[in-house]
């Protein structure tokens, strides 16, 4: 079994349910007491989110990599970003260390692949939605990837930033998120990103009415399969 170093806390609400998928998927596969070898390193998200703000990712990506520096020192054998967001860095990463990254769009990518589909909406912050690196990704797999108009994605970055990741859900955010995916739907997206770890916290046991890829889910199901791999 590998150890895998995670990176959490942006947030912590999402990081949580990535430590008990890995853990429950590797009990999943191996049985009996088995649990997933993790060494979790958790920020501040506060010092995260001002250099959002501030368009200052050489700073996010030079904290990044410290940690994940440290992960390696500590005994990690691959590195998982537990947000969206922070895989805006993840290509410096890559660069920097000499350990596996696991990228998130590339997870989602091979899931999308292998459902067939060509063309998909993606729900995330702005920094994920605006910034290109997830569209970069499902592009190489021949993957169209369509956003939400300017003021909804506004709604999707304050709404994530100021509610979800304080473990806010409330149902006029849940219909406002279901309007966007419509809205999405007639643009001719043939399935839906929660390209936010929150997301599917907010949405659980909604509708969106298209196909829908939870990247929390299918990002520690990769994780699950570099662990025991």
């Amino acid at each position: 079994m590998k150890a895998l170093g995670l990176i959490g806390g942006t947030s912590w609400v999402s990081s949580l349910d990535y430590y008990k998928l890995l853990n429950r998927g590797v009990n999943a596969k191996l049985g009996g007491l088995h649990s997933a070898k993790l060494i979790l390193y958790s920020v501040d998200f506060q010092e995260f989110k001002d250099l959002f703000d501030q368009d200052r990712w050489d700073l996010v990506a030079r904290e990044v990599i410290g940690i994940a520096k440290k992960l390696e020192m500590a005994g990690a054998e691959g590195i998982l970003l537990c947000s969206n967001t922070t895989h805006l860095v993840a290509k410096q990463l890559a660069k920097e260390i000499s350990l596996p990254v696991l990228h998130i769009a590339e997870a989602v990518g091979l899931k999308i692949q292998e459902k067939g589909y060509h063309k998909v909406g993606l729900l995330g912050t702005q920094f994920t939605m605006e910034h290109g690196y997830f569209q970069e990704k499902l592009s190489e797999k021949g993957i169209e990837t369509l956003i939400p108009e300017k003021e909804d994605r506004v709604f999707l970055n304050q709404n994530i930033f100021q509610e979800l990741s304080k473990e806010i859900f409330t149902q006029e955010a849940r219909e406002r998120y279901l309007k966007i995916i419509l809205e999405l739907k007639k643009q001719g997206a043939e399935a839906i990103i929660y390209g936010c770890t929150e997301i599917p916290l907010l949405l659980e046991g909604q509708d969106p009415g298209l196909p829908y890829f939870d990247t929390l889910q299918i990002h520690a199901d990769y994780g699950v399969n570099f662990i025991v791999s």
